[in-house]
């Protein structure tokens, strides 16, 4: 198996460690009478149309560039290198925290990983520059390291990690810039949708397809 195969192969195998999880499978190769490809992180398998992996993905047929899969009871097309999972992978930094750079409404902003916060946070000026009108959104109290203050509940039309997405995604604004809050928070409102699973200083996000 090649470098990147394995790479991929390690990733999944993190993504499906523990309890029952959705199953994860990577197109690798497709042609007219076989499909190869990586299921929950194990070893590559090739399969023809009407045989399953031991996982119990089946490979019902191929059509054009596409293996038409049955996973999970789910009837999927995954043409190559497609997979079932968007994942990204982040790395800690000297103190153990997962910085990246978060796309809100389709605009860069740096942001922090935050199990602890409830809502993905943002400061006003970052609110502003991204044309969200937080005044008209519900005040709230939040807590914050300078005590408690008012905030505007959101909604965000899509925030992206990597290759992690998600629509509607609820939302707190603070008063203040760069000096009340230097990034934003990612907070469970995003954090509760997608599976995290660490090992050593990584962590990796992933997020089910279908």
């Amino acid at each position: 198996m090649s470098r990147s195969l394995k790479a991929i192969a390690f990733v999944l195998a993190l993504l499906c460690a523990g309890g029952a999880r959705a199953t994860t499978v990577y197109v690798i190769s497709l042609g007219s009478s076989r499909a190869e490809m990586i299921v929950n992180g194990g070893r590559v398998i090739t399969l023809a149309p009407g045989q399953s992996s031991p996982e119990g993905v089946t490979l019902e047929s191929i059509s054009g560039n596409a293996a038409n899969l049955l996973v999970d009871g789910r009837r999927i097309s995954l043409g190559l290198g497609q997979s079932t999972a968007s994942e990204t992978s982040l790395k800690a930094d000297a103190s153990g925290q997962y910085f990246a750079t978060a796309y809100i409404n389709g605009a860069p902003v740096p942001a922090q990983i935050d199990t602890g916060a409830t809502l993905v946070t943002l400061n006003a000026e970052d609110a502003r520059r991204l044309g969200i009108d937080y005044l008209r959104g519900q005040q709230v109290m939040a807590r914050t390291a300078s005590g408690v203050t008012v905030a505007y509940v959101v909604r965000l039309a899509r925030v992206q990690i990597g290759d992690v997405a998600l629509t509607e995604v609820p939302a707190q604004v603070l008063p203040g810039g760069r000096e009340q809050l230097s990034h934003a928070l990612i907070g469970m409102s995003f954090l509760r949708h997608v599976e995290m699973r660490r090992s050593g200083d990584t962590m990796v996000l992933l997020k089910a397809n279908y």
